[in-house]
């Protein structure tokens, strides 16, 4: 690291300055040759001096070039001469962005270092921005600009700033365990209150610690995993943001090159107005190109059904009991998610995976089966629906005898029996999938899909246009695909923007109509 400096350093021409903190923890001040390059430069050499390993610990991954920028520019907008912070800075990526953009407005340099603030958990970070810095303002940041800190714990002493960016650690639960003690989480307790859960990312907090350091009319805009949106254990971190300021935008990236394992976005707050408390999880699913859709009516499925799902005792409970037909066939089917296509089961017509390994018809002895397995195979035996958990379109079945076992995460909607094609119509309809996206945005496995729960399907509006509705249940019932969204559209009162958008999704999971019948 010191050695690239130098190199870079001697390229330009600039004279480094002697009491840089990266010579005292490399140990020396090397003497190297010329070569040529770009501050950014020890940035990536940073982060490569970690191992994957390492990195992964650390949820510490370096910000791209074009991802800093376009993060930067939106960040900047409305904002001259503006002060600029990051509070998990690493090699200084996004405040060299920052930098740039306030030059190519015609700033001063050595102006704009001035106003540039940065903090990092690493000593090391902080040494490599200060240098990166330099080397492209040919001065050196203000003392006390620049800290070795933890911006979530420590008092940062920096001003009110017009602009805070971020890059923060991505900890998984796991990861934030190894990475700090038990006296630490306290400690996030204790200084942010209902905003730490069990299972709230760090990424989060940086994000609630941006808005306290972003002056009132400042501008937050950090990196986060797109399950802040809508997780239900970044909750408390939403609602904290909410009343300090209000999400004004999301940013999904759309270049290459960052390489956390996660799903990722840039919520844009406008701190110090805080305004209502609105889903942020509608602005990712408009960002994917979901159409708004509210629902006014007043009746929900939760009025007319029970929904439900199993855990994972209700999984491990019956896994060790599951057979091929043709070795138990007095057994009961049991299905799971991905044998569960729109209006359709596919048992017995494709594998189904399940305890690790694949099953061509599988089936449960349930005589084998007890303790809270037990009890979910009784609640659920009877007639039901069953509604896939992981999907891009809401994809519910109708059981109308009750032959079919229910796997894990399988959510299961009990209603009379006259009802269950009706709601099946009504879960299915186009406007549901769109509603339901609004507010479980970011949550599923992959950006674009749909992540169901019980507590989601029981809030869901049922349709007002009941003529319509009863032409929707019928199509539903023949598998007619443009009949059934046509109907279910005018059952919700919606525009046909909102079938034709579903109807790309649901074609890729409706079952022909020959193979339904």
């Amino acid at each position: 690291m010191a050695r690239r400096a130098v190199e870079l350093a001697a390229a330009a021409g600039i004279e480094l300055s002697d009491d840089l903190a990266l010579w005292s923890l490399s140990g020396e001040r090397p003497v190297a040759a010329p070569a040529a390059g770009e501050p950014e430069d020890l940035g990536r050499l940073l982060e490569m001096s970690f191992a994957p390993s390492e990195r992964q610990r650390q949820g510490a991954h370096f910000t791209p070039t074009a991802l800093a920028d376009d993060l930067v520019a939106r960040a900047l907008v409305g904002h001259e001469h503006a002060s600029i912070g990051d509070p998990a800075c690493g090699g200084g990526a996004l405040l060299l962005a920052a930098a740039r953009h306030l030059a190519a407005r015609g700033e001063g340099r050595r102006e704009i270092v001035g106003r540039l603030w940065g903090a990092d958990i690493d000593p090391l970070a902080v040494a490599t921005t200060e240098v990166a810095l330099m080397l492209w303002a040919e001065s050196q940041p203000p003392a006390g600009n620049l800290t070795a800190a933890d911006a979530l714990l420590d008092d940062l002493a920096w001003p009110p700033l017009d602009v805070v960016v971020g890059n923060p650690p991505f900890l998984t639960p796991l990861g934030a365990h190894a990475a700090r003690d038990s006296s630490t989480a306290g400690r996030l307790r204790e200084r942010y209150g209902p905003a730490v859960r069990a299972y709230t990312d760090a990424a989060g907090l940086f994000l609630l610690r941006a808005c306290q350091l972003a002056r009132p009319g400042g501008t937050v805009a950090m990196l986060q995993p797109q399950s802040v949106l809508a997780a239900r254990d970044a909750a408390g971190v939403r609602d904290a943001v909410s009343a300090l300021g209000s999400l004004v935008d999301v940013l999904i990236p759309t270049r290459a090159g960052f390489d956390a394992a996660v799903e990722v976005c840039v919520p844009i707050v406008d701190v110090g107005s805080p305004g209502p408390r609105a889903r942020w999880s509608a602005h990712l699913a408009t960002a994917h190109g979901v159409p708004a859709v509210e629902l006014s009516g007043a009746h929900r499925l939760g009025d007319e059904a029970t929904t439900t799902a199993g855990f994972r005792s209700e999984y491990y409970g019956m896994v060790d009991h599951v057979h091929e037909e043709t070795d138990l066939p007095a057994g009961t089917p049991l299905v799971t998610s991905g044998l569960i296509d729109l209006g359709r089961c596919a048992w017995g017509e494709r594998p189904a995976r399940i305890g690790g390994r694949p099953w061509q018809r599988p089936v449960l002895d349930i005589g084998a089966v007890g303790g809270r397995a037990a009890d979910w195979v009784r609640r659920t035996g009877g007639p039901k629906l069953v509604v896939a958990t992981q999907t891009r379109v809401v994809e519910v079945v109708v059981d109308e005898t009750g032959r079919w076992v229910a796997g894990v995460p399988l959510v299961v909607v009990l209603a009379p029996a006259d009802r269950l094609w009706p709601l099946a119509a009504a879960l299915a309809a186009p406007a549901v999938s769109a509603w339901l996206l609004a507010r479980a945005a970011g949550t599923a496995r992959t950006p674009r899909s749909l992540k169901v729960t019980a507590a989601l399907l029981r809030s869901v509006p049922l349709p007002t246009e009941h003529g319509a509705w009863a032409e929707g249940t019928d199509a539903f019932k023949l598998g007619d695909l443009p009949a059934f969204a046509s109907a279910m559209s005018a059952a919700y009162g919606t525009g046909p923007d909102v079938g034709a958008w579903w109807g790309e999704r649901a074609t890729t999971v409706w079952s022909p109509v020959a193979a339904r019948r």
